[in-house]
């Protein structure tokens, strides 16, 4: 009998280990993935939040400013190419973190961004004070502003222009280009005059002046938290208090990730993200799985729908005009004046990749190469992004203007310079990567550990009919000889 209690226990532990591992496996995905939900939904206290309010990553900003070697040429009235140099790498290491943080009640929450600057000069490639010559902006862009008005406005224009200007370039260091602000006597005669129909919002020129911490620079950002709809992790909801931009219909609606927080669908084609500096969102299409740091993730990538204005995506040409005209670039350029103060401004890919080649043609010193494309990797599972390669150039569109000397003076009348381009790397490192490592292992190795119980409990179950058979076998043996002698003891009488 105590074989045969111990084989009872032997047989049910066995059931309960493989019930216990066969259901815990088929119900381990949902369980792991409300884990994931509920680590990354946006709250106070959740480890997304952490994360999302200071990136806990090394983020260092590249900047290359375009330098005009042949200005004497130019001036000189010469039929010449425009010649540029790249300079830079300038690089600076970059502290985001969000301030003004506020939980709404619909599922989102409102923000500003801060960010901060630092020179690494031990990572660059010269000075900051290395001398960069370029167009004037000021000029460029009070010629660009007025190109439509009277022609006695334009030569009055014209003639304030010459006062303090002999010619439309301009030189200074890379430190004023970047942060510090170019001078401009113009731009303090501006501000002197009363009810001026145009906007001057600064008193210098800088790609990022008066952004190093400032909170009021990138917007205000209103994003859904995913606690209501974990689809909607991250998706921008509002900007500047308006679901729409300066750009008209669907392209100006307020739309896409603001790019720290993501949630995959499965096999998903591509993604979205909103760029504050560009008042629009962009789309950048399924390009490739990738492994960062032992970490599989999937790549999009910019391809050729990025800046384009109908040209080939016909539901791109809502960043035009309805009328279409010549103010209208070709696809590979990004007219962002009425997101800029209605400054001459166009955004590209670096080197203008992708352009096609009428502007690129006019331009010495472009090399454009696949590395300067814009690519984002992410982790699917988690929604956490591996690594970022954000890279953007600012053109300025000059064209000559009939009654506006002082800008005419390229020798192409219509050119689009190449000023300024940036990129931000970023890759997990770190505590990041162990992070996203652990909670990874969680999913993958919990069920292995899942069929050991499946395997333990068949292991018990046949251990217990095993020790049944060895108990009952004897017994069986015992009972047949019994059975055999009373038969053959009937037959003898």
């Amino acid at each position: 009998m105590v074989v045969s209690k111990r084989s009872v226990w032997l047989i049910g532990s066995g059931m309960a280990f493989m019930t216990v591992g066969v259901l815990m496996n088929a119900m381990w995905p949902q369980i792991f993935h409300a884990k994931i939900q509920h680590m990354m939904v946006l709250k106070n206290g959740s480890t997304s939040f952490d994360i999302w309010k200071a990136l806990p990553i090394p983020i260092y900003m590249e900047c290359f400013l375009f330098n005009i070697t042949n200005v004497d040429d130019i001036l000189a009235g010469k039929n010449v190419t425009i010649e540029v140099k790249e300079m830079g790498p300038y690089v600076f290491r970059e502290i985001n973190r969000k301030v003004d943080i506020t939980w709404n009640d619909n599922g989102t929450v409102t923000f500003r961004n801060q960010r901060f600057w630092y020179f690494q000069p031990e990572r660059s490639s010269g000075s900051l004070s290395d001398n960069i010559t370029t167009i004037n902006p000021i000029v460029a862009t009070i010629a660009y502003t007025v190109r439509n008005d009277r022609m006695m406005l334009k030569f009055l224009v014209d003639m304030v222009l010459r006062v303090y200007h002999t010619n439309m370039f301009a030189t200074a260091n890379a430190s004023a280009w970047l942060f510090d602000g170019v001078r401009d006597p113009i731009l303090e005669f501006v501000g002197k005059i009363p009810s001026l129909p145009y906007t001057i919002p600064f008193d210098r020129f800088g790609w990022f002046y008066k952004r190093n911490g400032s909170i009021d620079a990138d917007g205000l950002f209103n994003i859904n938290t995913g606690s209501t709809d974990f689809r909607k992790l991250g998706q921008m909801e509002r900007w500047q208090n308006s679901n729409s931009s300066v750009f008209r219909e669907q392209c100006g609606l307020i739309q896409g990730s603001a790019g720290e927080l993501w949630n995959l669908q499965k096999d998903q084609q591509e993604i979205t993200i909103f760029a504050a500096d560009l008042c629009t969102h962009i789309t950048l299409p399924f390009s490739g799985k990738v492994v960062k740091h032992g970490i599989e993730g999937v790549e999009y990538s910019a391809n050729d729908s990025l800046f384009d204005n109908g040209y080939k995506y016909p539901n791109q040409a809502c960043y035009c005009d309805e009328v279409r005209d010549r103010n209208c670039m070709p696809a590979g350029s990004f007219n962002v004046s009425a997101c800029k103060y209605g400054a001459p401004a166009f955004v590209s890919l670096p080197h203008m990749l992708g352009m096609g080649p009428y502007y690129p043609s006019k331009i010495k010193g472009l090399n454009p190469i696949p590395k300067h494309n814009f690519r984002m990797s992410i982790e699917p599972v988690t929604g956490m992004p591996l690594a970022i390669s954000a890279q953007l150039q600012a053109n300025a569109l000059v064209r000559h203007i009939p009654g506006i000397s002082l800008n005419n003076q390229l020798p192409d009348p219509d050119t689009l310079l190449p000023m300024f381009w940036f990129r931000e790397d970023i890759e997990v490192d770190g505590e990041y990567v162990d992070f996203a490592k652990a909670a990874l292992g969680v999913r993958f190795g919990l069920p292995y550990g899942l069929y050991a119980f499946i395997i333990i409990g068949i292991a018990l179950i046949v251990s217990g009919v095993y020790k049944i058979r060895r108990f009952a076998m004897p017994q069986m043996k015992e009972t047949d000889n019994d059975v055999s002698k009373k038969f053959l003891s009937d037959h003898a009488r």
